[in-house]
């Protein structure tokens, strides 16, 4: 009697179960084991995905303050909360930090069920630890004794370096722009440095977020670098570095009066408050400021006129010159190549192809150039080269005289030049090449060949079969009503997503306090897009996948521009400093994007 109903009660709970499993969000949450540590204490991290039974790719934080301690641990499991059922999968590291102070966790980022998730951020309180040193206070609680003007100037503000303030023409200065920080705030650039009259070369990509600790004046500043550049003097004079610029919301606690409950540490103090609920978010103050760099002042020097070689051609730094033939011997009429390499340090991406004296009879042509450059130290090192085709059209020996080279070492103020061997070339006559020579053939009077009897009757069967199918194809075009082939084009019309309909939900948090929300929307807007209109695997999408995809179709500009918006929404969610807001503008750029992608692809 009763199995009927309790049968009809299990697949009713199961079907429920089911419906909730498939209908549940991707979430991921970042636990911390202990939220205030010793220094090299171990503790761990957990991050938990809920609302997946399957993960298709997990980006942990970059724990540049940390020491890892082996590799993430994955479980999975099943909870009740609310009677409701919830799937998780948990990623689980041990860490250990190096050093003391209040150190920043970046987001970690989650892709599943062809969605993606972001965790927040999370401080860790790294106290001292056997050592007996006073704890330093956290700069974002306004002590009643404090002003907002005074907290701000002294714990926020930019520094400009320069490696020298005095060199010559093409030679190679370093500059620095970072932004040190020790409160909450977010930032982003309004106006970059203007280096006119130098050439440029990014050590770091600019705006890369990259974030570190640095002591100054006794106290630990988060660093973040907004630029490090080397730069090359075009003229000599003075040359100016305007100040960069960048907008800041700085947010602070107010901190009321100490509680009586005795406490080992200011920060312990802090926390106890916390928890009593002393400070409340009514105590928050925002407070909106821009701050300037130093505008810096270079004196650029000319180099001297005094023992100038004729060949110097602005090279600056300490270089070596090999010069060489990659063909001894040639045909005449046929191409060699003059291969000149050019190594050492200084303004190396200034240098050109030097002068060579040709001999008479030689034809040579533009150079290619082939260049193995180390941007990343300074100065910058590596080497060039030029690699010059010619040919000659006589027979015979050929010098090519020595190759000069000339730099200035402004280490030691002088000139230093170069020279090549002389290099010598054989000619060979050139290469005969027969001229395929075709004899006229007697035509004879045979009569209408059968190969011609064939053609003519073949072409007038194949003729008339043509001609039959375009009658009947008439007819049934005819037959075919009105109405079915309107109904079928609407029926496709409507089936078709708009382009709208996947950049709602980004459109819908353009104007949402939580920023970076809406950068991540926009990102899935774009891959739903793709996945739709060209029939993709939602799992195996990613960023390279999309541009790969465009490039196959022909879509090149696209490609690149799909990967500029990509890059610039990854940017500003996994940046440590919020660069920039432009959310109306990559909105408008990204349904741009898509109308010339509906324009040029045929679905």
């Amino acid at each position: 009697m009763h199995k009927q109903p309790l049968y009809r009660f299990f697949c009713t709970a199961g079907f429920l179960l089911l419906t909730v499993v498939v209908c549940a969000q991707v979430k991921l949450t970042v636990l911390p084991s202990k939220t205030v540590v010793q220094l090299n204490e171990t503790f761990q991290l957990q991050f938990v995905v809920e609302g997946a039974n399957e993960v298709d790719e997990f980006i942990p934080p970059a724990f540049r303050n940390f020491d890892q301690l082996g590799g993430f641990e994955k479980t999975t499991g099943v909870t009740w909360i609310n009677g409701s059922l919830t799937e998780y999968i948990t990623f689980t590291v041990s860490l250990r930090p190096k050093i003391k102070g209040r150190l920043p966790i970046a987001s970690a980022i989650v892709k599943a069920n062809g969605r993606m998730a972001t965790s927040s951020t999370l401080m860790i309180f790294v106290k001292p630890g056997a050592e007996q040193v006073t704890e330093e206070r956290p700069d974002f609680y306004l002590l009643p004794n404090e002003t907002v003007k005074d907290k701000i100037a002294k714990n926020l503000f930019i520094k400009a370096t320069l490696d020298k303030r005095s060199c010559y023409v093409g030679e190679p200065i370093l500059a620095t722009f970072k932004l040190f920080t020790r409160l909450d705030s977010e930032s982003k650039i309004v106006k970059r440095p203007s280096l006119n009259g130098f050439s440029v070369v990014d050590m770091e990509q600019p705006e890369s977020g990259n974030f570190s600790k640095e002591m100054l004046n006794g106290k630990i500043y988060n660093c973040y670098l907004i630029r490090k550049v080397q730069l090359f003097p075009l003229q000599a004079g003075q040359l100016t570095i305007e100040p960069v610029e960048v907008e800041n919301l700085v947010r602070l606690i107010k901190a009321k009066a100490r509680s009586t409950k005795e406490t080992s540490t200011w920060l312990d103090a802090v926390m106890d408050k916390m928890k009593e609920a002393e400070i409340e978010s009514a105590g928050t103050i925002e407070e909106r400021v821009v701050l300037k760099s130093e505008e810096l002042k270079v004196n650029v020097l000319d180099v001297p006129e005094k023992n100038k070689p004729e060949s110097f051609n602005g090279a600056v730094g300490a270089f070596t010159m090999e010069a060489s033939l990659l063909n001894t011997t040639i045909a005449a009429n046929d191409n060699a190549t003059l291969r000149v390499v050019i190594k050492g340090k200084g303004n190396l991406p200034m240098i050109t192809a030097p002068v060579v004296n040709w001999p008479s009879g030689v034809d040579s042509f533009d150079a290619k150039l082939t260049e193995a450059i180390d941007k990343q130290n300074a100065p910058i090192s590596g080497s060039k080269t030029f690699d010059i085709p010619f040919s000659v059209s006589k027979t015979g020996t050929f010098i090519i005289p020595a190759i000069h080279f000339s730099y200035f070492d402004q280490a030691t103020k002088t000139y230093h030049t170069i020279s090549s061997d002389t290099l010598q070339l054989q000619v060979t006559p050139a290469v005969k090449r027969k001229t395929p020579v075709f004899e006229e053939a007697v035509l004879q009077d045979e009569g209408t060949p059968r190969w011609v009897w064939v053609a003519s009757v073949g072409g007038t069967i194949l003729l008339l079969l043509l001609t039959g199918l375009l009658i009947q194809a008439k007819r049934d075009k005819k037959k075919l009503p009105d109405t079915v082939m309107t109904t079928e084009t609407e029926t496709v019309v409507m089936e078709k997503t708009s382009i709208e309909s996947f950049l709602q939900p980004a459109n819908d948090a353009v104007d949402n306090a939580h920023k970076k929300q809406f950068y991540t929307l926009l990102m899935q807007g774009l891959q739903d897009y793709m996945i739709d209109r060209f029939q993709l695997q939602a799992q195996t999408v990613n960023t390279a996948a999309a541009v790969a995809i465009l490039k196959q179709q022909q879509l090149t500009e696209e490609a690149d521009r799909y990967q500029q918006l990509m890059s610039a929404c990854e940017i500003t969610v996994f940046s440590p400093l919020e660069l920039t807001d432009n959310r109306e503008e990559l909105l408008h750029a990204a349904q741009k994007l898509l109308q010339q992608i509906e324009a040029k692809h045929s679905v």
